[in-house]
């Protein structure tokens, strides 16, 4: 057992050293995987209907009852699987549902993280309710428990299917199968399930800062996103950071009829959108002066693997119907590396039937800034401050009052979400080499290798002051219309990350001199 694991017994009373029963002798992680296969195949109306049982539930994170039904359902779950939990809380905050399950030895730790929050819905978009559950193969609803084998290109319609409650419960039956095989596991494994990671995670660093231990492991996987867009199993070693920004320009006092007014009283949406395009290109490049000066350049093992990375960027254009990318020719893989400003929405006035000839009193839009290693939010928030200064107006963090408004031509009202850097390991470190190879065998083929996703995952967390690698996995399939409307999960990604999950946690540690030795 690591030195780490060890000190978490003492810190964090009534945690286990628990063991899937032995008698199971070391097997190849092929034959191992192919039991696990038989057992899900044996399994799956069961499986399905404790999964649909677990998306019924909803899930904002801004309802403290709902989420906390959600923690205390994971937790039941999970104990019924021997697995020790405890729920790590802080005030103000959903809690974190952690989870232990120890084998005697020396063994390397693994931590898995995924969340049990979902965004918000608009169920009014939905062809089926959020909630509510669907199976759907060939365009046609299934009944659930209608059939002892699924068609593995059936889709489960809800909310959070594939973001992010699709990995926790691969995990559990993962364990379900090792436990029926009497197979036990090759490492120490510890299971962290966040409650508001769709709302950029702000309580998550302090949660862990209150139970440290919690955190100590040889390598972190971080079980959310999508596989790589061929359908392949992926791994990623880092991610984007991120920092939100609501920002609100304004005209006169009350609206204005356009006619009498217009070319007089300044139109707050055209001040909106000249401050845009002061802001970023239309070929994705960011005006801001030095805003590039921190990116962290690749390092020659990074630029091998991005090299490596599958193409797939015809397959998308013909799927999306994009004629040409921004970018100048550069590929996905490529321009997920480089920093970005997405302009998530703007409201101001009406269109349509709804349209008025007036000047409208306000206009507002919202942003998500993406940042690469070596950005940090307040350097970003610092820049954007100073850039749209530079433009002419008064910045301000409060709604401004009529004499404010009197005093400035141009007023802007910041208003930024808390934010939090890029990550990216190192992809030459002997752990996470070897957790990679292993993977490798326990998906039985070539796994893509992607240096970052352009998602925003609060992985820097994980590093902690060990400075651990953090790699993420997800198992969901791309197309899911993840954060939107009619989310879905494909079932055959389901029941790979089942087969993954449960060879690379019996197998993982076998290679002893891949370890670090506590």
């Amino acid at each position: 057992m690591s030195i780490r694991s060890t000190a978490l017994a003492v810190a964090l009373p009534g945690i286990l050293c628990l063991s899937i029963p032995g008698g199971f002798s070391e097997q190849p992680a092929t034959e191992l995987r192919q039991k696990i296969r038989h057992y899900r195949l044996a399994h799956e109306r069961d499986i399905v209907a404790e999964f649909v049982q677990l998306l019924s539930l909803p899930n904002h994170a801004t309802n403290a009852t709902d989420i906390e039904r959600n923690a205390r359902t994971i937790q039941e779950r999970l104990e019924h699987r021997s697995v020790e939990v405890r729920m790590l809380r802080i005030t103000g905050a959903p809690p974190v549902v952690y989870g232990e399950l120890r084998t005697a030895g020396t063994r390397p730790t693994i931590g898995i993280y995924a969340h049990y929050d979902g965004q918000p819905v608009d169920a009014a978009q939905w062809r089926s309710p959020p909630f509510g559950p669907v199976l759907v193969a060939g365009g046609h609803q299934i009944a659930f428990g209608s059939v002892d084998r699924y068609d593995p290109e059936s889709r489960i319609y809800a909310r959070s299917a594939s973001d992010d409650k699709a990995p926790i419960q691969a995990i559990m039956t993962a364990l379900d199968a090792l436990r029926s095989l009497k197979a036990p596991l090759a490492v120490n494994l510890k299971l962290l399930f966040e409650g508001e990671e769709e709302m950029n995670s702000p309580h998550l660093a302090e949660i862990l800062s209150t139970y440290p231990p919690a955190l100590d492991a040889d390598v972190w996987l971080i079980s959310d996103g999508p596989v790589h867009q061929s359908r392949r199993m992926q791994v990623f070693y880092g991610v984007r950071g991120e920092i939100d920004l609501e920002m609100t320009v304004y005209g006169a006092a009350r609206p204005l009829h356009s006619g009498h007014y217009g070319n007089w009283a300044p139109n707050p949406i055209m001040l909106l959108t000249h401050l845009l395009d002061s802001m970023r290109d239309a070929n994705s490049q960011i005006l801001i002066p030095h805003f590039y000066d921190d990116v962290r350049p690749l390092t020659a093992t990074e630029q091998g693997v991005l090299a490596r990375t599958p193409g797939i960027d015809a397959e998308l254009r013909h799927e999306l119907a994009i004629a040409v990318p921004e970018g100048e020719g550069a590929t996905l893989a490529q321009q997920v590396l480089k920093p970005a400003i997405n302009v998530r929405g703007i409201h101001a006035g009406h269109v349509g039937t709804q349209a008025a000839n007036i000047i409208s009193t306000e206009a507002t839009a919202s942003f998500d800034f993406r940042l690469v290693p070596n950005q940090t939010p307040d350097h970003v928030r610092k820049e954007i401050e100073e850039h749209i200064a530079r433009q002419g107006f008064f910045i301000a963090h409060d709604t401004p009052d009529l004499a404010l408004r009197r005093a400035h031509a141009r007023i802007a009202k910041l208003e930024w979400g808390p934010g939090y850097p890029a990550y990216r390991t190192s992809i030459d470190n002997p752990v996470t080499q070897a957790t990679f190879r292993a993977l490798e065998q326990a998906v039985g083929g070539p796994v893509v290798e992607v240096v970052s996703v352009g998602a925003a995952i609060p992985m820097y967390i994980f590093e902690g002051e060990h400075h651990t690698p953090v790699i993420g996995l997800p198992i969901a399939n791309h197309d899911n219309n993840q954060h939107a409307y009619d989310e879905n999960l494909r079932l055959q990604n389901m029941w790979d990350a089942i087969e993954m999950y449960g060879t690379l946690v019996a197998t993982l540690g076998h290679d002893k001199s891949a370890w670090p030795q506590h």
